[in-house]
């Protein structure tokens, strides 16, 4: 059985389509509100990805990739970063770094399960 994927995304709404996408594609999910939780999860379940929103009002999602990247280094999953902004500067940079993808809101959910799944072949 394929490892979950980890949603970490503070908008209700939004975490739970995104979750109900996923999951009717055939994809186990754990989701989170909140960064610090998401990085608790890291701590006890292996994940094949984590889906990782941006702005986020405990910690940035750049902030926990940082988090990710020095508690697991070569070994972190890959990290789709979730936002409405997926021109941003700072993303840029960051693509194709450490396996870091960036997946644009709002997200159409059939599309989205499809592109969760071409990343967890990654």
């Amino acid at each position: 059985m394929a490892q979950p994927v980890l949603l970490i995304e503070d908008d209700d709404d939004i975490r739970m389509l995104a979750e109900l996408s996923l999951r009717l594609a055939g994809i186990d999910v754990v989701a989170c509100r909140e960064g610090r939780a998401g990085l608790a999860a890291m701590e006890t379940t292996e994940f094949s990805l984590v889906l990782l929103d941006v702005m986020m009002p405990d910690m940035s999602g750049y902030e926990v990739l940082q988090r990710i990247v020095e508690r697991f280094g070569e070994q972190a999953p890959p990290v789709a970063l979730f936002t409405a902004r997926p021109k941003d500067a700072t993303l840029r940079d960051l693509i194709g770094r450490m396996s870091v993808h960036v997946l644009a809101k709002p997200f159409e959910p059939t599309e989205l399960a499809e592109s969760v799944k071409q990343l967890m072949k990654t």
